[in-house]
């Protein structure tokens, strides 16, 4: 697993909030839907920040936001907002395989930050590069990223 640390540009989002892992494949239909409608433009792979610990919550627990980067004059809509995330520091790996693999990358992350004299700053987010977990958890290359701060 090859780990960086690497600085993420501020980008604009679309995004929506919600609880319970049976609603991400409804949520980013809604999301590009909406995007579509709007004529404006996807700039990123779509991402899922979870809000609380995935390895400890219940799956009808689990609190997150799924967002897609965009260019664009807009605003939200119902569920769907709008917001410009900044700049941040993060550390990251692409993990390749298994979505029932993604505890270990997640430890191994962790790990890796606070060895090198990172602490965690926030929430990870997981960007998906060939499909949400709900389309493909046999076989996914997802980016993982935890933001941090120097100790």
């Amino acid at each position: 697993m090859k780990i960086k640390f690497k600085n993420i540009k501020d980008i604009q989002v679309a995004y929506i909030i919600a609880t319970g892992n049976n609603h991400l494949l409804h949520i980013f239909t809604e999301l590009m839907n909406y995007i579509t409608k709007s004529n404006i433009f996807v700039i990123e792979y779509p991402y899922c920040t979870f809000f609380n610990n995935t390895l400890n919550v219940a799956p009808e627990e689990l609190h997150y936001e799924i967002g897609i980067p965009i260019i664009g004059d807009i605003s939200g809509k119902g569920m769907i907002q709008i917001k410009k995330i900044p700049e941040n520091h993060v550390v990251s790996t692409i993990h390749n395989g298994s979505y029932k693999q993604m505890n270990h990358v997640y430890h191994t992350l962790m790990k890796y930050a606070v060895k090198n004299g990172y602490i965690l700053s926030g929430p990870a987010t997981e960007i998906y590069i060939n499909g949400t977990p709900e389309v493909s958890k046999n076989k996914v290359s997802v980016e993982v990223r935890f933001p941090i701060i120097k100790k």
